[in-house]
């Protein structure tokens, strides 16, 4: 008789595009953890909508398509488009600097202009990040966040210059929106465009102590199960405080494409209109959106993060998809590579191949630590599974790399502008702003601790700051304490040379990951410079 068996593969059918989404987030779909909401649209029609996980531990509420939840900084080109319609109608120029709004900004923090800011091209240090320098995770009063930005005598970098992302710049665009708009920032958002695109379940809220109702808790990990996720600010605008829905989210995506509610063409134009930098290169960050591309496809993004929550909203014009992801503090839930997972699935007959990697195994001579006296920074090359990435300020991860010409390394643009890697024996010449800098190669040695720590102990204060700092020996650590009128941060740090150290956080819900450099004067230590890679040139002057 003729065999009539089929192999198992001839036999299994193809899955379907939902059963290929619901093994994507499989690992979600449980009962005692937190987890995320997922909505996709292909061609205006809604092909993938479930909540997966709980939206809340303490209460024992799952997850629905209908659960709200923070958005984060995918808030930002809703700001952007706000002061766009604000432009249109003559009471906003963005083109002109802030301080025309704003006259308390009359430092240097004043000069970036409102198109600048909200491309994170302004060059001015970000309150947010000053916070978690100076005070951690203490929440300080209303008003706070505009007098730590005009109080700036310094800044990261002449506007214009460079790119380094900035939530403190859309803070001041924000209130330059309302005083040019007549109503609070909030309400101008609900009734130009939440209303009007009918987004009902969308709202910003400034503070995670205000009860919103049918939002989802944002759980982070504690040491023994979960704990609550509260962002450190009460004055939150259009950095981030959106609270949404996939079904509203989906909705406004649609209208993304559409654009037929308001707005002129020039307005929406300009929405996604990249920026030239002054070495000639093309930005990636237009106004609150990323545009670039995907597997040879065209799309347009922006991820979001809060404490214990993130979100991703991708869309791909040319395609006729639309992906949001919103997630509470699902383990491990990398939002931005789900959802490029997803356009894998839906899409699987028009990507590309992936973007290469750059393989360890290449660059091996070159891991370590590189530091440059000019820029005070350290770039870390590092292995990663055996991929080469490009940490900052001695991260224990990196970022991405990806290969160019002539041997040259590149971190695209994102949330820092792209960084040009080029090696040149034992220098690394790293291409940032329209800048070049040599950097060499550093080796950990006790004898520059000792050395370092003879020369820096001591009392520290900083005017741009808005406090004071202290490096002491505690045991067998060398510790930095930095305070303000609020609260204090407490770090340790790592010697790396005679007048540079790193410093690392003391535990996992405080502290900050910075350069500590030492300031010289006729050979003597006066004061120190603290870099991150948000925050540069903070100087702290010896008492």
């Amino acid at each position: 008789m003729p065999d009539t068996k089929t192999t198992e593969t001839e036999a299994a059918p193809a899955k379907t595009v939902t059963e290929q989404l619901d093994a994507l987030f499989a690992p979600w779909n449980r009962t005692d953890e937190p987890g995320l909401v997922v909505g996709v649209v292909k061609d205006g029609a809604t092909i993938y909508r479930r909540g997966f996980g709980m939206a809340s531990l303490e209460t024992s509420v799952a997850n629905t398509p209908k659960t709200r939840m923070r958005i984060g900084s995918t808030s930002k080109h809703f700001t952007c488009l706000l002061a766009l319609l604000l432009a249109e109608e003559g009471k906003l120029d963005m083109d002109a600097p802030i301080r025309t709004y704003i006259p308390e900004m009359t430092g240097p923090g004043g000069d970036p202009t409102v198109r600048q800011l909200v491309q994170h091209r302004g060059g001015s240090r970000c309150y947010l990040d000053l916070a978690f320098v100076g005070q951690g995770m203490v929440v300080p009063p209303r008003g706070t966040a505009l007098e730590s930005l005009a109080r700036q005598s310094g800044r990261n970098f002449a506007p214009g210059a460079a790119m380094i992302y900035n939530n403190g710049g859309y803070h001041l665009v924000s209130i330059a929106i309302e005083r040019v708009g007549g109503a609070p920032f909030e309400a101008q958002l609900k009734a130009r465009l939440f209303d009007v695109v009918g987004m009902p379940d969308t709202a910003s809220i400034p503070s995670d102590h205000d009860i919103t109702p049918g939002i989802a808790t944002m759980h982070t990990p504690g040491r023994n199960g979960w704990r609550r996720g509260l962002f450190p600010s009460d004055e939150v605008k259009g950095e981030g405080a959106i609270v949404s829905t996939i079904d509203d989210m989906q909705r406004w995506m649609a209208h993304l494409r559409s654009r037929d509610l308001f707005g002129s063409a020039a307005t929406w134009a300009a929405l996604t209109e990249l920026p030239r930098y002054a070495d000639g290169s093309l930005g990636v960050y237009a106004l609150g959106l990323i545009v670039g591309k995907y597997r040879g496809l065209n799309i347009v993004h922006h991820s979001g993060g809060v404490m214990g929550g993130t979100c991703q909203m991708l869309t791909l014009p040319d395609d006729g998809l639309d992906v949001i992801i919103m997630a509470n503090g699902g383990r491990d839930a990398n939002v931005g590579r789900l959802a490029e997972q997803v356009v894998d699935i839906v899409l699987a007959d028009r990507v590309g191949a992936e973007t290469p990697t750059v393989a360890t195994k290449d660059f091996k001579p070159m891991l370590g630590d590189w530091w440059s006296e000019k820029t005070g920074m350290v770039y870390s090359l590092l292995d990663e599974a055996g991929v080469l990435k490009l940490g900052m300020a001695k991260s224990a991860q990196g970022s991405p790399l990806e290969p160019a010409s002539g041997g040259r390394l590149v971190s695209p643009g994102g949330g820092i502008g792209e960084i040009v890697l080029e090696p040149k024996g034992d220098t690394l010449v790293v291409h940032f702003g329209g800048e070049s800098a040599d950097y060499r190669k550093l080796a950990e040695d006790a004898a520059d601790a000792d050395a370092f720590a003879m020369a820096a102990t001591g009392a520290y204060r900083s005017h741009d700051a808005g406090g004071t700092a202290s490096i002491e020996q505690q045991d067998d650590k060398l510790m930095l304490r930095v305070s303000n009128d609020h609260g204090a941060v407490r770090s340790v740090l790592t010697a790396l040379g005679p007048t540079l150290a790193v410093a690392k956080p003391r535990s996992s819900t405080t502290g900050f990951q910075a350069t500590i450099g030492l300031i010289l004067k006729d050979g003597e230590p006066v004061g120190f410079r603290l870099d991150t890679p948000r925050t540069r040139n903070l100087e702290f002057q010896k008492v």
